[in-house]
């Protein structure tokens, strides 16, 4: 299989960097779930696309609603057509690898919207509540839904005595005691929905997993050391208490094989760092790039520390050398792990989930190429990913996976495997046309194809993403306030 590094990745621009790729070598895995077929409708343009106009374009740098007027009177605008009561639940958003929340990262990029502006700001302004946890940037998806529960909640991050003692950290994290974003959560009418990106997607899942199973591992192993389990964990509970539904965007449901490309992916993280940063040996992380969040396992920045010295303490741990990080979860070997808490959750029968894949390839005899003019950094990745090949993994499906964005297949980012239900509809058009069939709580409903990639659907380094994205923010915000309360 061809390999990359991040130098490589600069270098490289050829349309199609190979036609086939050679097997790796995998563990046994699990069974997937029949996985439902049908086909969801792809979207380049929005329907009601235009030119916009200097004034437009300047409004929206300054933060103007004249451009992004509300377009119904009401949050939740598709209630009635389902026949729902609607909701007034806030919106809890979840980025993905490498993500930083606020604030701005270099003091220059949005999270969601990028040097544009702030996507959040554009839903907080049409009257929607969000809410922004802190969670770690490369761990796993188990360690950041304990994080995102305890900044909700303003506890203690609290990862699981069982899981501590598996993977070798402590038992305890970030303290969020008086700093709760939402302190009432899971009391009845508290609840909350999620929008996520990429990782985001599979963090909300497992979240959504544990508040509606529990966990009995971690019941019996504070039991046996005579101290009290973290509410997290506790079984007698079920996720609609806490739930209402969910927006994946982009996201690693299944995995991606972006990591079996990516030669040596923890020296590709590190790289990354310092393309996005420009840096090496800045000494002051606060306010420039963000904090691993690494404190349980004994690597917490040290003040005047060099962001070198930081990441390289990092990426050369047990952390990263173990399966209990962002790289193995994100694989799909990971995913697949039936030792991995991921891969018992199912979905719950009370909430309700939505997908948005994502694509930047077309089609090419039977590979997926980028077209010229792509993003110069995601498309090599891109065709690596168009021509993969495991028939240790897939058998003959490895075609199924070739469709991505730059970093994440369709395969993945369409649903977990447990298949979807297909429910599409245009989610950049101001004047969307949700269908007329209401949502059906418990399944993925995979709402088409948004022909972005993977920075860009959230708008990173698009110049004009709060004119390009607000009604699909938008749009999304609605159809989650427009569900059963």
């Amino acid at each position: 299989m061809m390999k990359f590094s991040l130098a490589a990745v600069l270098v490289v621009q050829s349309l199609i960097i190979a036609t086939a790729a050679t097997p790796l070598p995998q563990a046994e895995l699990t069974s997937a779930s029949v996985v439902d077929e049908t086909p969801v409708e792809r979207y380049s343009t929005p329907r009601n696309s235009k030119v916009y106009t200097l004034d437009e374009i300047v409004a929206s740098y300054n933060g103007s609603n004249s451009v992004l007027a509300r377009a119904d009177s009401t949050l939740g605008p598709y209630a009635s057509k389902w026949g729902f009561s609607g909701n007034n639940y806030p919106i809890v958003m979840v980025y993905g690898l490498l993500g930083w929340g606020e604030p701005k990262l270099l003091g220059l990029f949005n999270q969601w919207g990028g040097v544009a502006g702030s996507l959040v700001k554009v839903l907080q302004d049409k009257g929607y509540t969000i809410l922004q946890p802190s969670l770690a940037p490369a761990s796993s998806n188990w360690e950041r839904a304990c994080e995102v529960y305890a900044h909700l909640t303003g506890t203690v991050v609290d990862y699981g005595i069982a899981r501590a003692k598996k993977f070798g950290h402590e038992r305890f994290g970030k303290d969020f005691r008086g700093k709760a974003l939402y302190p009432d959560w899971g009391k009845p009418g508290k609840k909350v929905h999620f929008i996520g990106q990429s990782m985001g997607g599979p963090t909300i899942q497992m979240l959504i997993a544990i508040l509606n199973q529990g966990s009995a591992e971690e019941i019996a192993a504070a039991e046996a050391a005579g101290v009290p389990a973290s509410p997290l964990f506790y079984t007698n509970k079920t996720a609609s208490q806490f739930v209402g539904g969910m927006f994946s965007i982009s996201g690693t449901l299944q995995g991606t094989q972006c990591v079996e490309i990516i030669d040596n992916f923890a020296g590709f993280i590190i790289d990354l760092v310092k393309v996005i940063g420009g840096i090496s040996d800045l000494s002051d992380v606060d306010g420039l790039l963000w904090d691993f969040q690494l404190d349980h396992w004994g690597l917490a920045y040290k003040k005047g520390e060099s962001l070198k010295s930081y990441f390289d303490r990092i990426f050369n741990s047990a952390f990263w050398a173990g399966k209990s990080n962002a790289a193995y979860d994100l694989s799909i070997q990971g995913n697949r792990d039936p030792n991995i808490y991921q891969n018992v959750a199912q979905p719950n029968s009370g909430v309700y989930y939505f997908s948005v894949p994502t694509s930047m390839t077309k089609q090419v005899l039977n590979i997926e190429v980028a077209p010229i003019g792509s993003n110069i950094f995601l498309a090599p990745f891109a065709n690596a990913m168009g021509s993969y090949n495991n028939r240790t993994m897939f058998g003959d499906d490895s075609a199924s996976w070739r469709d991505n964005d730059g970093l994440v297949p369709v395969k993945s980012s369409a649903s977990d495997r447990n298949g979807y239900i297909s429910y599409s509809m245009d989610l950049r058009a101001s004047d969307v046309i949700v269908p007329s069939k209401k949502p059906t709580p418990g399944k993925y409903h995979n709402t088409g194809i948004m022909e972005l990639d993977h920075i860009n659907v959230i708008g990173l380094l698009d110049a004009l993403s709060i004119l390009h994205l607000s009604s699909f923010f938008t749009n999304m915000a609605k159809i989650l306030l427009s569900l059963p309360a």
